[in-house]
């Protein structure tokens, strides 16, 4: 399992696996566990209950962390690092945020232009060829110009270093330059409203029923230019890549990050229509692609034949994961209960 337990130190200890390394220990078999296979013990429409009620207190954890949050930052800055979050998967998570606090969204949002918000990210990242070891210089005109802006721009953020980002073992489409570069359309794209009024009318304008694309397209990316045949300045692809930021991931910062962020801000204003219309997308949201945690407990829980999880349940099978499963709280479980 790619995942680690954090003690009340807040140091991580790995977890591994033993199944397959203790398949001749029948008693350290995932099959002695009280919820294995679940639904001998129970009927589809249970499970189905159980796995939203679990989805709705994760969103609730996310909501409250949100709000903490809201206490002690401003609304905006907020949002962009829950979504900056997002996009730096685990291996690049804690880099994405270091980002957004050294050049926070009020300085990105004071600028005008695509390409200023292009150097002014990639450069404080430390991630433009002239900053960078092993990178092309990068004789295209998109790149000179960005290395100008940068050079020419009013800066007061100390820069990280290339060395402060995961670049390797990474999918190429997943690359942090191409994650930034998805962020600086975002922010382009709702620079009239600014990101904060843009993305929550975004989930207001949601429809509840059938209408989870446009909000799923509010945050889809599509590049153009340098970006629709490079993963990364001089690494370049065989085919167009135009999209930056695809479905996929665009419905994961929907569920982790939009919705629980619309929800706790609803509260914090006292919007209630807007708190209650997100927490009503979040439950009818469907199905998102699979990750390590979904599979492993699918596998665990025997789950294979059913392909119906709405986003909310599968997020009910990763709250039980790391709050029980990875706990050894199998008593306490609501499986098992």
């Amino acid at each position: 399992c790619n995942c680690a337990t954090v003690l009340r130190s807040g140091r991580q200890v790995p977890v591994l696996c033993l199944a397959k390394a203790l398949r001749h220990q029948a008693f350290l078999l995932p099959y002695t566990l009280p919820c294995f296979p679940i639904l001998n013990h129970m009927d589809t429409k249970t499970l189905a209950k159980v796995l939203v009620t679990a989805g709705e207190q994760r969103f609730r954890q996310k909501a409250e962390r949100f709000r903490t949050e809201l206490k002690q930052e401003r609304a905006g800055q907020v949002l962009f690092r829950g979504i900056m979050r997002a996009l730096g998967y685990a291996k690049n998570t804690h880099s994405f945020l270091e980002l957004a606090d050294r050049i926070p969204l009020s300085s990105i949002q004071s600028r005008e232009g695509l390409a200023m918000k292009q150097a002014l990210l990639l450069g404080t990242a430390g991630l433009l060829p002239s900053q960078r070891r092993q990178a092309e210089s990068g004789r295209r005109e998109e790149v000179q110009e960005l290395e100008r802006i940068w050079q020419s721009a009013d800066r007061k953020a100390e820069t990280m270093k290339e060395s402060d980002w995961n670049l390797s073992h990474i999918y190429p489409n997943n690359s942090p330059v191409r994650r930034i570069i998805a962020q600086s359309y975002l922010l382009d794209r709702y620079c009239d409203r600014r990101l904060l009024a843009g993305i929550l009318q975004l989930v207001k304008d949601t429809r509840l029923s059938g209408g989870h694309s446009v909000l799923q397209n509010g945050l889809t990316v599509v590049g153009d230019g340098y970006w629709r045949d490079h993963f990364d300045f001089g690494v370049t692809s065989r085919t167009k890549i135009s999209v930056l930021l695809g479905h996929s991931k665009a419905g994961e910062i929907a569920v982790n990050v939009v919705l629980p962020f619309a929800f706790s801000w609803g509260e914090l204003v006292d919007e209630k229509q807007l708190t209650d219309h997100a927490m009503q997308l979040y439950r009818s949201y469907p199905r998102l692609p699979e990750n390590c945690l979904t599979r492993h407990m699918v596998r665990q829980l025997r789950l294979e034949e059913v392909s119906d999880f709405t986003a909310c349940q599968q997020q009910g099978l990763i709250h039980i994961f790391t709050s029980y499963c990875r706990e050894g709280r199998c008593s306490q479980c609501p499986l098992v209960r």
